[in-house]
């Protein structure tokens, strides 16, 4: 008989993204014996992100030097009036591929089972099914942890899905000149959402995401803006890789129920105004890790409330505030106010944080 016909473990991972993976290294860690499965054959490929991280980050898992392309200095914005603003925003440009490998190798190497290529196909009685290849077979878990993406196969076992989406759409285009900062546009025809440069040494991540209840497709919105950034001489017109994929923007869905816990982009655990949700996701990934592993070696599954205290302490109010700031924004697209709202909306303006200091400084807008 296959012994994959059906498997027991304490922890089954969907989804080794930054939060499944950080999920399983810190429950791994945790002395549990942990099954992380991946549907995609490769990890981190495609790469769907703008791929900038906070140095923050970069810290709390330590992250190898070779994973930091670019060093980040500062974000530029601009509006779609003209009027510009430069922030701090320390961090870097990195491979996202090799950063989501990387945190898988460290929950192998604690300990965790990776599966490459299989897919959770069905759940029932606390039994998921699995397809590997033309192999299907059973796991039997303690505790799941769906980590699997905006789309979360596992969030809908439970009903808790995402609603409402961003579209993104980014090429991998040369750039003219070296930057140390990234660069965020917001312009009426991407609408719900914005357009980006984040540089990698002498390329860019160029991308544009819009909010798929406008009805709009992202490809016309984003060849717009490479034209737009062209023109300005800032990139080469040369793509030389795509990529696409949809963020969630309604803001937290759910974290757990019964012994099942989400985290990362299927919670809806990144940030509804920028779309961020790399840190969100190694943060609530790991602290969903270690709170499984707990009631697993306490055996006691009601530890697991501890998870839904960690997310509300955690991230709650900040996605909490950026959902209340995204409704409000939402009603200016199209509009001559939008510039206005903005200021009072996107996290480099003094009114996203309700008075007039960024990081302890007066911000200044300039026309350009």
């Amino acid at each position: 008989m296959n012994k994959k016909t059906h498997e027991k473990c304490d922890i089954l991972v969907i989804g080794a993204g930054p939060a499944g993976s950080s999920a399983a290294w810190r429950a791994a860690q945790g002395g549990a014996r942990i099954i992380l499965i991946e549907q995609k054959k490769e990890i981190g490929v495609p790469v769907q992100c703008a791929e900038y991280i906070p140095v923050q980050l970069t810290t709390t898992i330590g992250l190898r030097d070779d994973l930091l392309i670019n060093e980040i200095h500062a974000m530029h914005t601009y509006l779609p009036d003209g009027w510009m603003v430069v922030t701090e925003s320390l961090g870097y440009i990195i491979d996202r591929d090799r950063f989501d490998q990387y945190l898988a190798e460290m929950a192998e190497e604690a300990g965790a089972t990776i599966r490459k290529g299989c897919k959770a196909e069905g759940f029932n009685n606390g039994i998921v099914k699995i397809v590997e290849g033309n192999k299907r077979y059973a796991i039997e878990a303690k505790i799941i942890i769906g980590a699997d993406g905006p789309k979360s196969t596992v969030g809908r076992w439970i009903g808790a899905e995402n609603k409402e989406f961003v579209s993104a759409k980014q090429y991998i285009m040369p750039l003219r000149f070296e930057m140390d900062y990234t660069e965020v546009y917001f312009r009426d025809y991407i609408r719900g959402g914005y357009g980006w440069v984040f540089p990698k040494g002498d390329k860019a991540n160029v991308g544009i995401g819009v909010d798929i209840s406008f009805g709009l497709e992202p490809s016309e919105a984003l060849d717009r803006f490479v034209d737009e950034l062209f023109k300005s001489g800032k990139i080469e017109k040369k793509i030389l890789n795509s990529t696409s994929g949809l963020i969630p923007v309604g803001g937290l869905v759910g974290t757990r129920k019964d012994n099942i816990l989400l985290c990362g982009d299927a919670a809806g655990q990144c940030n509804p105004i920028t779309g961020a949700g790399i840190s969100n996701a190694v943060l609530c990934g790991g602290m969903a890790g270690e709170i499984a592993a707990k009631a697993v070696i306490d055996d006691n599954l009601d530890i697991l409330s501890e998870y839904d205290e960690t997310v509300e302490e955690l991230v709650a109010h900040s996605i909490n505030h950026a959902v209340e700031k995204r409704r409000h924004l939402q009603q200016h697209w199209g509009k001559d106010t939008l510039s206005e709202a903005l200021k009072k909306c996107w996290i480099a303006s003094e009114g996203y944080y309700g008075d007039n200091k960024h990081g302890g400084s007066e911000i200044e807008w300039e026309l350009q």
